[in-house]
């Protein structure tokens, strides 16, 4: 709990300090003074102020942060300072400051994704056991052994595309699935089937999507076919090559890799029978024992599951529309909270991403740039719901002063802040109420 707390902290600093500094580039950019920049809120633990007179601050409490500009309707301003106060500034100059938070979160999500696909991510057959009797996949007669390719026309990679593709589409009447059907010579054209989810519902806290809809997943298929080996590793020592077949171990015929792997793990000396250029070879594989008394070897086998690795310049585009996808999933998710389709109960608060942060990075750096990722896009958008209190609702007041020629009157505005941040402390007491019935 607490390396998910400390991860929590890692996580919102990074993202509060990204979306603070959009507005305060945005800021100095349009001319305005920046009087404070300030990462965490409460007393200064340290802090610096710059010949430009915007003071840093790195503040107790890590979980927000804020930019403090010069304002007219704060304090008294001279002729010379009156250049420089943001409420001077012209609504299009004002509306590009506001909207630079958002926007940075979401600038730093598509870096973000741009980094993990030149990393290179996990692609494989998305492929159906069979589906489950009495939903909607059933109903639609989708054949076991079907490889999704597309729902409602977004494309399927992996089974954490299904997912997030299926969510998007809840409270929806119908969605289309496309696959394909392997046959004994070649694969079928795509087929295009449409399936009807009017009644389609289901507990987002205690079941899946994928398995409601009627999908079962295939496993992927583990050949005993050495695909990697680890520098340094015990099966490097041992003198395991890429490409041996493993025959038999400790006087046993190969039966599957699990089976394999909980040999390797009991740290034993384990006798190999391996097929190397059509010839068999006796090798003694010696695990390496760790920390907590487990034995590991050092190498992968072969599967349908590939590491796709994108150049430069195509991981910049993926990360784009890894970006844009993320967000319009974010967009519908608030609709279908508003509508009712999803439920208030699936409302999440700090005590539920604190323990996905923990989740997450325990899975490895890729997984939790995925987290980081997602959780920065869903600040920026949930900052331009048109709400007072946040960037949105600002957003929405500069409308009006357009449309209508001048500002709200300062009460007006006052008694909307107010209202706003009483509906905010509700949704984070909703929020947090369901991360304690969730521990």
């Amino acid at each position: 709990m607490l390396w998910s707390m400390l991860l929590f902290i890692i996580t919102i600093s990074i993202l509060v300090t990204v979306h603070e500094f959009g507005h305060f580039l945005v800021a100095r950019l349009c001319g305005v003074k920046v009087e404070c920049f300030s990462i965490g809120f409460g007393k200064k633990l340290w802090s610096h102020r710059f010949s430009s007179g915007t003071e840093l601050v790195i503040a107790m409490i890590p979980l927000g942060g804020y930019v403090r500009m010069l304002d007219g309707r704060t304090k008294q301003l001279t002729s010379e300072e009156q250049k420089y106060a943001f409420n001077l500034k012209k609504i299009w100059q004002r509306s590009a400051i506001v909207a630079a938070g958002p926007i940075a979160n979401f600038l730093l999500a598509w870096i973000v994704y741009w980094v993990i696909f030149q990393c290179g991510v996990v692609m494989y057959p998305v492929k159906i056991e069979r589906t489950l009797p009495n939903t909607p996949a059933a109903m639609a007669e989708i054949p076991a052994g079907a490889e999704l390719k597309k729902i409602n026309h977004t494309p399927i990679e992996n089974w954490n595309d299904v997912n997030t593709a299926l969510l998007a589409v809840m409270g929806e009447k119908s969605v289309t699935i496309a696959y394909t059907i392997d046959t004994t010579h070649e694969k079928s054209h795509e087929i295009n089937q449409t399936l009807d989810i009017s009644h389609w519902q289901f507990d987002l806290e205690k079941e899946s999507a994928i398995t409601t809809i009627g999908f079962v997943p295939k496993n992927l298929d583990i050949y005993p076919i050495v695909s990697k080996i680890v520098p340094g590793s015990a099966a490097e020592k041992a003198g395991l090559k890429i490409g041996d077949e493993i025959i038999r171990y400790n006087n046993q015929s190969y039966s599957t890799w699990n089976d394999f792997v909980a040999r390797i793990k009991q740290a034993g000396t384990i006798t190999l029978v391996i097929k190397r250029d059509d010839k068999l070879v006796d090798l003694d594989l010696i695990p390496t024992v760790q920390a907590n008394g487990e034995g590991i070897a050092g190498l992968y086998p072969t599967s349908d599951a590939v590491i796709k690795q994108y150049g430069f310049v195509d991981a910049f585009g993926r990360g784009f529309g890894q970006t844009e996808s993320t967000i319009r999933l974010t967009v519908r998710s608030l609709y279908q909270l508003v509508t009712g389709v999803i439920g208030l109960k699936n409302l999440s608060g700090p005590i539920t991403i604190a323990k996905s942060a923990g989740q997450t990075a325990s899975y490895g750096i890729v997984s939790y740039l995925y987290f980081l990722a997602f959780i920065s896009i869903s600040l920026g958008v949930i900052n331009l719901v048109p709400l007072p209190m946040l960037d949105g609702g600002h957003l929405f007041f500069l409308c009006l002063e357009k449309i209508k020629g001048r500002a709200l009157s300062e009460t007006t505005q006052a008694i909307c802040y107010r209202l706003g941040f009483v509906l905010l402390m509700i949704i984070m007491g909703i929020a947090l109420f369901n991360d304690f019935l969730r521990l």
